[in-house]
Formats: C-alpha cells, structure tokens, sequence
C-alpha cells in the first residue's frame, strides 16, 4: 500500500512516537492462557525457531540455529483420485529434512486448488471432501509434519480468489474443525496478513477453540511507506495476542536485502520500452498496456477483468504492482535504521528477533526466507527486488550478513 509521500512521512512519524505508549498498553497482562503457551511449547519441543521455503543444505541450516522449515503442501489427489505425483514427491522432499532433525511447519492449499479439483468451498455439500483432505494431511504427514497451517494469508488477493473473506473464514474453519480432534502433538491453527490482522481474528473467533495458535505474516517498510518503527512489530503482535488470547507464531517475516527508487528518467524508459510516453498515457489505455507487459505480470490482472479500467489503472500505478512495474522499491519504503540492503537486512534481524522471543505468548517467528531467487514470482523480472531479495543466503547458496545475524539472534 502506498500513501502519498507527504502524508506518509508526516503520519509515520507520527505513529513511530506513539508506538511505545501503543505497545504499553495493548500488551498482555494477563496470566489466564499461559497454560495455552506451555502446552503448545511441549508439543513443538521449545520456541520455534524456522525458516520458509529451504534448499535441502541441512548442515548450513542446522548451523544456523534453525530447526523448522515451513513450506506449502501440494493439492493430493488427481482428477481420478489417485495421489498426485507433487504431493508424493514433497513428502519424499520433506522428510528428508525430517530425518535431519528438521521439523516441518506444512500449509495446505489455496481456495483455487480445491475449485481446480472441483470441490468448490461455497458450495456446501463439498464441506465434508474437503474436511476429509483435511483429515488425510493430518494422518498421512503425521510423524513429518509437526504443525500445521490451514491455507495460507487470506486477504490477499492471489491467494483468497475467488472467495469473499466471509467465504475465507469458512473455509479454514471447516478444516481447523476437522483436524482438531486428531491432531495430537501437532499443532493446528491460520495466518493473518496485510488488513485482515485488524479484523480477522475477530471474525474467526468462533474457530478459536480449534486452534493451538494464530499465526502472523509481517513485513513492515517491504510493501507500505507508512510503518517506520522496527518496533511496530511488537505492536501487531500485541493487538492479535489482545484480541485472539492465544498463542501467536510470527509466521512469516523478513526485510528486502536490496531495492531503491528508480528515477524520473529510469521510469521514463521503462514506460517507452512498452510503447508509451507518459503514465497519462498508459492509463488512458490501460488494457493494452497490460497486455504489453511480461507475461507473470500481465497475468496478475486477470481477476480484476470485471472492475473499472480506472480501478486496474490504480493498481497498476498506485498500489504493490507499481514496484514490479518499475522494478524498484518506492521512495519512503523502510524502517528507520535499516535500509534495504544486505547489511541493512542482518542489523534488522539483529535488532527485532531478540524483541520478539522476548514475549513469552509468541511461541515462534519463521524467516521469509531461505535463499534469494532468480525472479520475482509476481512479474517474472530478473531485476525486481520485490520478490528476489529475502533470503539469508544469496542465490548460489552463500550465506549473506543476515544468515550469521538470525545464526546469532537464534542461539540460545
């Protein structure tokens, strides 16, 4: 989200003084749901100290004080109902790390991958097939997996189409329900991102007696040019410990290693190498400048085909898909103290993961992520830093200045 940068500036400076007093007093007092915490802490062996999406370098990773890896699990079956070769495949995968001593933190599928199988969520005689896949990962990975996580960051777009979030809630329900009274020593529970941290866990609540936690995907200064304070993280995590009363796990969490504003004339010659002089111009024929745009990112607007022209001009230029566009990081983007860059990137794990184990109902906080990546999953580029410059190590494998700060901040 990208607010005009006056405002921004003047708002988050304003919200970065006020954050100590908002800290004080949305924190948890209380003693009433420690017994939450323990139990959970028992199942997991102790706080969870993990990483999203490894390469299968088991020493360096071990080496590096991380003891879980968190990944999403492949759709089961085939269109005959036969396993999927994906899903046989990521089991062998994942227990590899297993027989490592690497625990599994597993992420069911996406709304689209149930609609693909033809077991549409809306619709409520398929309630039972999906609690019974539900139930199938919970049998079937038992032993590999040690928690779970139902679906992955509903209230993002990509990842909630084509459900409304009251559609969302439903859906994890159902499937929270299901696996709860088999779950064992494994612990189940969901992910809050972006907006939806201020109002989904009130809406879930009635799905709380199914959870052992709630989790929380962060990335303050990466997507928004509002949050400055480091210690805003303390703040989210507060208000869902406040709301939910359970334990929390940091699900997700890291800091772009590299990425800056282009300039007027950068951003002129991108426009020009897609046939248009001006942003004016663009969105004056916005369909067809999408069209011309690489194929990942083009893409991307397919579920917004029934909205204005107007609305999809907006996003392109104005919301998250104005960085892929650009290839760059919009000026204000960034915690104050930590740049984005790889040093900037280890100071703030430094920083914020010593904060963040401090609070005795976070049970976990997992990297996003293991490795740097070749391209931006959202726009295909090579050079967008949006998506390609998370990891702890570089693309080859080589650790970078973050690796040895989470090395750090994680021993105990």
């Amino acid at each position: 989200m990208v607010f005009p940068p006056l405002m921004a500036k003047i708002v988050g400076f304003i919200l970065a003084l006020l954050t100590p007093l908002l800290n004080f007093f949305l924190a948890d007092y209380s003693k009433k749901y420690d017994a939450e915490v323990e139990i959970a802490m028992e199942k997991t062996g102790g706080y969870m100290k993990g990483v999203c999406h490894a390469e299968p370098q088991y020493d360096l990773i071990r080496e590096g004080n991380i003891e879980w890896f968190r990944d999403d699990i492949p759709f089961p079956y085939n269109e005959d109902g036969s396993l999927s070769e994906s899903y046989t495949e990521w089991k062998k995968y994942v227990k590899g790390y297993a027989d490592k001593g690497i625990r599994i933190f597993g992420i069911t599928p996406y709304p689209e991958d149930y609609l693909e199988y033809g077991l549409d969520p809306r619709e409520p005689e398929n309630r039972e097939a999906i609690q019974d896949i539900a139930r199938f990962y919970m049998e079937d990975l038992r032993g590999i997996v040690g928690a779970f996580q139902v679906t992955n960051e509903m209230g993002i777009d990509r990842f909630t189409y084509p459900l409304t979030m009251e559609e969302a809630y439903e859906f994890i329900g159902m499937q929270l329900e299901a696996m709860y009274p088999i779950r064992g020593d494994v612990l189940i529970g969901y992910n809050l991102a972006a907006l939806s941290i201020l109002d989904m866990p009130k809406k879930m609540s009635e799905y709380h007696q199914f959870c052992d936690y709630v989790g929380v995907d962060l990335y303050l200064g990466c997507f928004e040019n509002l949050l400055k304070n480091a210690n805003q993280f303390i703040t989210v995590l507060n208000y869902v410990r406040k709301v939910t009363h359970k334990p929390v796990i940091l699900c997700e969490f890291g800091y772009i290693g590299l990425g800056e504003p282009k300039s007027k004339t950068e951003k002129q010659a991108i426009l020009e190498s897609y046939g248009y002089s001006s942003e004016e111009e663009a969105r004056a024929d916005i369909d067809n400048f999408i069209k011309a745009l690489p194929e990942e990112l083009s893409n991307e607007f397919d579920r917004y085909a029934e909205e204005t022209p107007e609305y999809r001009a907006e996003l392109m230029f104005e919301g998250e898909f104005s960085n892929h566009l650009y290839r760059e990081l919009h000026e204000g983007f960034g915690l104050y103290n930590f740049p984005h860059t790889p040093e900037g990137q280890a100071e703030f794990f430094s920083y914020i993961i010593p904060k963040i184990r401090k609070l005795d109902y976070v049970i976990g906080s997992f990297i996003y992520m293991w490795d740097d990546t070749g391209d931006c999953y959202v726009c295909g580029q090579e050079d967008c830093p949006v998506e390609t410059k998370w990891g702890l190590v570089d693309s080859e494998g080589k650790p970078k200045p973050a690796y040895y700060a989470v090395q750090e901040a994680f021993a105990d």
